[in-house]
C-alpha cells in the first residue's frame, strides 16, 4: 500500500461519493471518509471502498473538520479531496518521489472545474484552477471556517511544486435553486470569518465569487475591490483571479469605461495570465478600441495555461473574428471562426457569414 491516506469530508454525498471513492480505488491508497452528519446512504457507499470511516459533529467549520481528518490517517502523507472530485489522472511514481525527496513542501493539482445549470447545457462553463493537496500533516494544516486554505505549521514558509495530477470537479455544477442555497450557507460562514479576521483579503475575496456564483454583479463588485485595495502579490493565484473576475463583474454591469481606467492602469502586473489578457481585450473591446483589443485577443492565444477554457484559445479566436467580421474582413473571419471548433457562438456566426450573399 502506498503510504498516503486520502481524505476526504462528507454530508449527504450519495451522489457523488462513489464516482470519487471508485476513482481512487485503483491506485492503493488508504481513504479516509469523514462523515458530518449524513441522512443518506454516503456512509454504506463509502464503506464498499474503506473501512476507515468516521463522524464528526458538525462545527459551521471546514477547517475543523479537515484537520480532525488528518488525525484519523495512519500516513503522514496526505492528499485531500472532496466528494464532488474524482482522479482524471495521476502519477503515483511523482508523488513518490515528491514525498521523499520534498517532504516541506505541499504539491498542487490541476482541477477541472465545470459549472452552469445540468439542466442547461448551454449554461456550462469549464475553468481550471491549481489546488494544494498532497502534503506531510508534518508541516500543514488547514485555516478558515469556509474556503479553508493550508496553511504552515509554525508560521513556516508556504513551498508548492506543481505536479502531473489532474482531479475533475462538479461542485458548482448545480441547478439555479442548488446554487443560491449553497451560496446562502457560503455566504452567512464568509460573512462570520470576514467579522472574525477584517485583515483578511481572501475571505473578501471568497464573498465576491459567492456573490458572482449566482449572478449578483453589483454586489460583488465591492468585495473584490475590497480584495484588491490590500498590497498583494499580483502573483498569487487568487489576487490574480480577483482582478480577472472584477474586470468580467464591470463588464457585466455595463462599467467598462471604469474597468479600463483600472486595467491599464495595473496592466503591467498581470500580463503573466491568459485570462487577464482576455479580460484586458473585452474591456477595449467594449470602449470601442477595436486595435487594441485585436492585440490583446491575439497575445491570450500565446498563453499554453488558462484558467477559464479557452481564453488562450477557441474564446480569443471568437473575438478575433469578430472584429475582423466588423471590420469587412469576411475570408479572415471565417478562418478564425473555423479555428474555434465546435463554440456555439462561433458556429452561428460561421453559418451566417457562409450564407451571407457575396458583397454583404
Amino acid at each position: 500500500m502506498i503510504p498516503i491516506s486520502v481524505c476526504i469530508i462528507a454530508k449527504n454525498e450519495e451522489v457523488n461519493i462513489e464516482r470519487c471513492l471508485s476513482s481512487l480505488a485503483p491506485y492503493g491508497f488508504e481513504i479516509v471518509v469523514v462523515d458530518t452528519g449524513s441522512t443518506d446512504r454516503t456512509k454504506e457507499i463509502a464503506a464498499k471502498y474503506t473501512d476507515h470511516i468516521f463522524d464528526f459533529e458538525w462545527t459551521d467549520n471546514f477547517s475543523e473538520a479537515r484537520n480532525y481528518s488528518l488525525r484519523m490517517a495512519s500516513n503522514n502523507w496526505i492528499f485531500m479531496m472532496d466528494c464532488d472530485e474524482w482522479i482524471d489522472s495521476i502519477d503515483i511514481e511523482e508523488m513518490n518521489y515528491f514525498r521523499k525527496k520534498m517532504p516541506e513542501y505541499a504539491g498542487s493539482i490541476t482541477r477541472k472545474n465545470i459549472t452552469g445549470d445540468p439542466g442547461d447545457t448551454s449554461s456550462t462553463n469549464i475553468y481550471n484552477d491549481r489546488t494544494e493537496r498532497l502534503f506531510s500533516r508534518k508541516h500543514y494544516y488547514y485555516t478558515g471556517a469556509i474556503h479553508e486554505q493550508l496553511t504552515p505549521k509554525h508560521g513556516g514558509e508556504f513551498k508548492t511544486l506543481l505536479l502531473n495530477t489532474f482531479i475533475g470537479h462538479t461542485g458548482y455544477f448545480l441547478t439555479p435553486q442548488e446554487q443560491a442555497q449553497k451560496a446562502k450557507r457560503n455566504l452567512k460562514l464568509l460573512f462570520d470569518q470576514m467579522v472574525a479576521s477584517p485583515g483578511d483579503p481572501y475571505v473578501y475575496f471568497q464573498i465576491g465569487k459567492s456573490f458572482q456564483a449566482i449572478d449578483d454583479f453589483q454586489k460583488a463588485i465591492p468585495f473584490y475591490e475590497k480584495t484588491l485595495s490590500f498590497d498583494l502579490d499580483p502573483s498569487l493565484a487568487y489576487v490574480t483571479m480577483a482582478m480577472v473576475a472584477y474586470g468580467n463583474c464591470l463588464l457585466y454591469t455595463g462599467q467598462a469605461q471604469k474597468a479600463l481606467g483600472i486595467y491599464q492602469s495595473v496592466y503591467d502586473s498581470f500580463t503573466h495570465s491568459a485570462d487577464f489578457v482576455f479580460v484586458m481585450g473585452r474591456i477595449y473591446m467594449e470602449n470601442q478600441m477595436y486595435e487594441e483589443a485585436l492585440d490583446e485577443f491575439q497575445k491570450a492565444t500565446t498563453f499554453e495555461f488558462s484558467n477559464t477554457a479557452g481564453t488562450n484559445s477557441y474564446q480569443a479566436y471568437h473575438q478575433i473574428g469578430r472584429i475582423l467580421n466588423m471590420a469587412g474582413e469576411k475570408e479572415m473571419a471565417i478562418k478564425y471562426f473555423e479555428l474555434c471548433g465546435d463554440f456555439p457562438p462561433a458556429l452561428e456566426e460561421l453559418q451566417i457569414l457562409k450564407e451571407a450573399p457575396e458583397g454583404i
